[in-house]
Order: C-alpha cells, then structure tokens, then sequence
C-alpha cells in the first residue's frame, strides 16, 4: 500500500484513490475510483483540491440523520450526489445503540461490529446505493466517489466489491480496506471522539471499548464476505443482484483497466 493513495486535505479524513491496483487483465486506472469519510468540515481549500479531481458523482451511503446532521459541503454543482434513506426505520444512529448496552467492552464492541458487518450487504438501502455506483461507473465519464461518515465500514465493503468485480486479487482487497487505519490515524484522534461520544450519550466510555468500532479489521470484511456467501450464493451472485452480471462486469473492466 502506497502513501501517494492518500489526498491529504485539511479537514476531509481518509479520502483517497483506490485505483491502481493490478488484475489479470491490467491495471486498475488511477484518478477514476475515489473513497472517502464526509465533507462536512471540508475548508475552502478542500474544495478547491476536490473540484480539480474531475468528479462526475459521488454516493453518500450515509442515512438521512447523518446527511442532516453533517450535511456535506462539497460538491457544488456540477457532480451528481446520490443518497437514499430506503429501508431505515431508526433515527438513532446503529453505533450509538451499541455504545449504550451495559457491557461495553472491546469485546462486546468487536461482536456488535462483526453483526453490523453480517447485515450490511442484504440491507435495501445499501442494495440501491451501491447498485447506483456500479451503474455510474459503467458509464466510464469522470471519476466517482463513494462515502459514508468515516469512510471506513460501509464504504470499505463498496470498494472491496468494486475490485472484487475488476479482478483485483483479495490479499489487495484486503489491503486497501486495512489502510484505512493508517489513514484515519486513530491513535491521534481517538481522546476527541471519545469526548465527542460521552457528551452525546452522558456516559463516560473506555477508549479501548470503542478502538473496535473506530479501526478497520479484516475478520470485519471476512465476516461481510461469508455473509455474502450464505445469503445469496456467491459474491458473483450478489454483484447480479447489484445489477452486475457476466456482461457489466466486462463492461467495468474494459472501462476502468488500462
């Protein structure tokens, strides 16, 4: 993993190109295949650096609570920005409830984590939003994003499907889903989200508890994959239900390997 893969901006975390990696047919393009956490907090200057990337749209797999309370400030006109809230029954945000449950150990926290992960493919909201990024990158124009809040957990499993449909090998897959802890650099922002947390749910929180649900780990990915595998068959079988069958595949790819 290569730390050029990382755009460094002033308050936008973890944004960074996830392109480039090999595949047996070539190479996945650079430039074309962005990740990222929100941009609400993002400066001026941010997004001056974001509207020069050549960004046709961007997926918010974030639920309408989050979009309203962090409301992205980039993009501006110009770039598609796709959202939905299809499916969502709670206005409460799934990680909080796991904060609030009584034993709040690492423990607990990494189990609560490994179950988020086993219901994320199978969601209809996640079904309609990553079904849209397949779709808009087929088109081949532009560059596309896709996000939630950190960019981590839902966007993590979106990126691991989108080289798993070009071919990119999985000990890659993996990689790039494990940079986000290097990216993200938990250790330095770990005391203001904990401070962050304890005011909104009044109760005090063990930094260690909430290290699981703040980094990336790859049995999180293996347990989404497995999920994947028991639900619908194959994760061949999955990407045609994300509406990429043997023919968008090869669509993809001639799309986006050079």
């Amino acid at each position: 993993m290569t730390p050029d893969r990382l755009v460094e901006l002033e308050r936008v975390l973890n944004f960074r190109d996830f392109g480039g990696y090999d595949t047996p047919d070539g190479r996945v393009m650079r430039g074309k295949l962005f990740r990222s956490a929100h941009f609400h907090e993002a400066t001026e200057g941010d997004m001056e650096r974001l509207d020069t990337l050549g960004v046709r749209f961007l997926v918010d797999l974030r639920r309408g609570d989050e979009r309203k309370g962090e409301p992205n400030r980039w993009p501006g006109e110009g770039v598609r920005s796709i959202a939905s809230d299809e499916g969502v029954t709670s206005a409460f945000p799934p990680h909080l409830q796991a904060l609030l449950q009584s034993d709040l150990t690492a423990a607990s926290v990494a189990q609560y984590m490994h179950t988020l992960y086993r219901e994320f493919a199978a969601q209809p909201r996640h079904i309609q939003l990553y079904t849209e990024w397949f779709r808009e990158l087929a088109q081949g124009e532009g560059a596309g994003v896709i996000h939630c809040a950190a960019g981590k957990d839902r966007t993590g499993l979106g990126c691991a499907l989108t080289l798993y449909a070009l071919g990119v090998d999985e000990y890659a897959i993996f990689a790039d889903y494990e940079f986000t802890n290097a990216a993200m650099n938990i250790d330095a922002r770990l005391p203001r989200i904990q401070a962050r947390m304890e005011e909104r749910l009044s109760r005090k929180l063990d930094a260690a508890a909430l290290r699981p649900m703040l980094s990336v780990d790859p049995g999180y990915l293996r347990t989404a994959f497995a999920s994947i595998d028991e639900q619908y068959g194959s994760r061949e079988a999955y990407l045609e239900v994300l509406g990429v069958g043997a023919h968008e595949m090869q669509v993809l790819r001639q799309t986006l390997i050079g």
